[in-house]
């Protein structure tokens, strides 16, 4: 069963002039990793934006749980349902990794009896131990920070975790490692993972590919 789904979705700038996205029907089950793939300009970090609530469509839906996203609490679907990555990490960095994870369940709003020990099984979940989770995010390797980022994606236990160019900036070794534990959030936690990427390998390692063709 689909947890999300995208109806006939268009996407225009400047009144309807400037067309990014037509008519895209793409649907996303849990338990499954997706790559959406396209040229520059295809519109992938605007498709992103639209299923993350971030903006609206011009025409079309997003529909999460059987839900049309512009008619529920938006604010509540991204800081609780809906988890995201980015391809430049968006930590602080001047706190520690640890501190980065607590901050983003502070931020869903979500009641926990203890946010340290949550936060710090979300850093193991990732690979990070304790004495990596009490650096300052500065002090750790790009593929360390990322593996924050997902962590700190997953602080709040959404459905769907959305990755913008997630292995971008990392060394292939790296990106096979990132790409080991988004699989497994999908295989083993039965979240529904989304990848934007231009890496073909990235690609070849999913088991859904949707492609954006360029209007």
């Amino acid at each position: 069963m689909n947890i999300l789904t995208l109806e006939h979705l268009y996407y225009s700038y400047d009144n309807g002039k400037t067309p990014v996205l037509k008519d895209i029907n793409f649907e996303f089950e849990k338990g499954k990793t997706y790559a959406i793939v396209g040229k520059s300009g295809a519109g992938k970090t605007t498709l992103l934006s639209l299923i993350s609530g971030l903006c609206k469509s011009s025409d079309g839906k997003v529909i999460y749980k059987g839900n049309d996203v512009s008619k529920i609490d938006r604010e509540k679907y991204r800081s609780q349902d809906i988890g995201v990555v980015f391809q430049s990490f968006n930590l602080l960095p001047h706190l520690t990794a640890l501190e980065n994870v607590i901050l983003s369940i502070d931020v869903s709003g979500i009641k926990m009896k203890d946010k340290k020990k949550h936060a710090l099984e979300m850093l193991k979940k990732v690979e990070l131990d304790e004495a990596k989770a009490k650096r300052r995010v500065l002090k750790l390797s790009g593929g360390e920070q990322q593996r924050v980022a997902i962590a700190r994606a997953l602080s709040y236990n959404p459905e769907v975790i959305i990755a913008d160019e997630p292995t971008g900036n990392l060394d292939n070794a790296t990106e096979e490692a990132v790409m080991k534990i988004l699989k497994g959030l999908a295989s083993e936690d039965g979240k529904c993972v989304i990848i934007v990427t231009h890496s073909p390998s990235v690609a070849q390692n999913v088991d859904v590919v949707y492609e954006l063709q360029q209007e």
